[in-house]
């Protein structure tokens, strides 16, 4: 069983279908330079990790009851309730067990009054607009291919850590499933994970996929939606593979990378009920 790590002012972790991908920048500034190789092992470990995860949803999924994490929590579901978003990582007793890689897992929610389920797809599902939504973080994305709930699509993501500008593209692709009529899940999965050196400049240059720096190897998303005390939950946990921190720099560089990973998912998740609330009736009345 997974063991959640609350924070100081008791927040559990919160992402969208493409913020863990904001570590990868953390992770410029947090390991040394220099390519790294991602080995037959280290896959091997993320897809037993992811394979729970997965297998766990499904099984959540054909029970009548609660559907969120939240309401095992009833004063963080209270919390969410009032506006705030809650964030915190993920911690198993596994979590460092990956051979030559290091496993990043955040779980949260978001409450997002007077919206319906419809608003909330029409922005996680709204590619083309994440530049404008997103921003500065995403410059721009692209959907690729829809097949009814299965989506394909690529970002192109430049994040400025301190003296570092790590620019990448991450193609994913995600799969929407219905439990009820107020209730669904997604699971997103990366596909490709490409390393700019620059961004779009004469002389960018593109490492080959599962090469380079290993900032971030891969992406998995598990998003649960619900509908209900007007207005919709999105509760997520998102996990990325990247390359371990070095041990000689570890204790300075963890308690940085979790507060920035932190500060960041925030400002997603806020990003994203903002986006919401502007295409809702909510928002709809409040620019009249």
């Amino acid at each position: 069983m997974r063991d959640i790590e609350v924070g100081p002012r008791g927040e559990t972790a919160v992402a969208d279908s493409f913020a863990i991908a904001l570590l990868a920048f953390l992770i410029v500034c947090a390991t040394s330079a220099g390519a790294a190789t991602l080995k037959a092992e280290t896959i091997a470990g993320w897809e037993h990790y992811i394979g729970r995860v997965d297998a766990s949803m499904k099984t959540a999924s054909g029970n009548e009851g609660a559907f969120l994490q939240l309401d095992k929590e009833p004063s963080q579901l209270e919390e969410a309730k009032r506006g705030r978003v809650i964030v915190s990582q993920v911690k198993t007793a596994n979590r460092t067990a990956v051979p030559h890689g290091l496993i990043h897992d955040w779980l949260g929610a978001l409450f997002v009054a007077d919206a319906t389920l419809a608003d909330v797809f029409a922005v996680t599902r709204g590619y083309d607009k994440y530049s404008q939504w997103y921003a500065p973080t995403i410059a721009r994305a692209t959907l690729v291919e829809r097949d009814g709930d299965r989506d394909r699509f690529s970002v192109h993501y430049v994040r400025h850590v301190l003296f570092v500008t790590a620019v990448m593209d991450v193609d994913y692709e995600t799969q929407y499933y219905q439990v009820s009529a107020t209730r669904w899940y997604s699971l997103s999965h990366s596909t490709r994970i490409q390393e700019n050196d620059q961004d779009n400049r004469p002389s960018e240059r593109k490492a080959p996929a599962d090469d380079g720096n290993g900032y971030l190897w891969r992406v998995f998303t598990l998003t649960r939606y619900e509908q209900r005390d007007k207005g919709v939950y999105v509760e997520q946990e998102s996990i990325g593979l990247s390359r371990p921190i070095p041990t000689s720099v570890r204790w300075i560089v963890e308690p940085v990378v979790r507060r920035l990973a932190k500060d960041l998912l925030v400002n997603s998740l806020e990003q994203t009920r903002a986006a919401v609330l502007s295409k809702s009736s909510r928002g709809k009345r409040a620019v009249r």
